[in-house]
């Protein structure tokens, strides 16, 4: 298997007049991301899972970009990453950006970027929605263990995406809010590299999908040269970038923050709803400390409720699914 260009991931949104882009051009052996639909063994898989984070990226290069007629030119970060928006004249269907959207390195597309299937149909239409759902993935959907380093290796290193499992009954409830007329994007600090098990895993566990940002992708040697508190420090920006991001481009949208207590969700959201008081309508944290930290979060909400935000502890989907259902009620029918 030959080294080739590829994305992965490409994420994104698009609207009536706009499409919103990102993701991180590397230098891989495409073969290995030629996913199984079916649990696989676990040498290919910790093989895969190995190569993703000793990786090289595409540095300083421009990528070029091509959907019907419109051309357009990226610029590409030091570690290959890109974030780019652009005016569209018509309204694209997601089958269409799937085959019709491509990517090269050159102005002539002689020299065209490989999009792994992993990587297809990542961007979505977003229309008018009776409101937005943020959602966290570690611990609020997907269990990991992100609080306990020696629990959360394991997970990620033996645990193939179709057998991640998943916090019970959570896709039950994002499927009800769907339903309600929700559209859904996933916001999580997890890098990059875990986006495919992050994907197969939303796939496998049938929750509705939708735009899943992430974190750069990270070599191993970031792990041993970032200090921890550089680490928590840049997890917290990227959350607040990308929902401030999207609150920039649907500020007449109802949102509801979703995520645990855990790590900074509480305190990320909180700080998002202060900037935001008119636009975040709810925030729901899933309490994983078994009341360890219920002081704290009687503090959040008592912050948040001097801005009319309502905050919501829950300790099961059962009940996370009653809150939501009277906040539907007041807040958005």
């Amino acid at each position: 298997m030959s080294l080739k260009s590829v994305l992965l991931p490409l994420v994104g949104f698009t609207t009536k007049d706009k499409l919103s882009i990102e993701g991180q051009l590397l230098s891989f052996k495409s073969g290995l991301l030629d996913l199984t639909k079916k649990p696989e063994g676990f040498r290919r898989h910790v093989s895969r899972l190995w190569k993703l984070y000793r990786h090289n990226h595409k540095v300083g290069n421009k990528l070029y970009g091509k959907l019907g007629s419109q051309l357009f030119e990226i610029d590409v970060d030091e570690n290959g990453f890109f974030r780019f928006e652009t005016s569209i004249t018509e309204t694209f269907s997601e089958n269409f950006l799937d085959n019709s959207l491509k990517f090269a390195l050159d102005k002539n597309f002689t020299r065209e970027v490989t999009i792994p299937t992993i990587t297809k149909s990542s961007i979505y239409n977003v229309g008018n929605p009776k409101y937005i759902v943020i959602s966290d993935v570690d611990d609020t959907i997907l269990i990991t263990h992100a609080t306990s380093f020696l629990k959360r290796i394991p997970q990620t290193i033996v645990k193939h995406a179709f057998k991640r499992k998943e916090v019970e009954d959570m896709s039950k409830f994002y499927k009800e809010m769907k339903h309600q007329g929700a559209e859904i994007f996933y916001v999580s600090n997890s890098e990059m590299n875990l986006f495919w098990i992050i994907k197969l895993f939303l796939i496998t566990r049938k929750f509705p999908l939708g735009p899943i940002y992430l974190r750069y992708q990270k070599n191993w040697r970031d792990f041993i040269r970032t200090p921890k508190a550089n680490i928590d420090q840049l997890k917290n920006v990227h959350k607040i970038n990308r929902i401030s991001y999207l609150i920039d481009n649907f500020p007449e949208q109802k949102f509801l923050l979703v995520g645990d207590s855990g790590q900074k969700d509480p305190y990320t959201y909180k700080a998002i709803a202060e900037a935001f008081p008119n636009n975040i309508s709810g925030i729901m944290i899933r309490d994983v400390n078994k009341g360890k930290r219920d002081q704290e979060m009687k503090e959040i909400e008592n912050d948040l409720s001097k801005i009319d935000v309502p905050f919501f502890l829950f300790h099961d989907p059962k009940e996370a699914m009653r809150q939501e259902r009277r906040w539907y009620k007041t807040r958005v029918l």
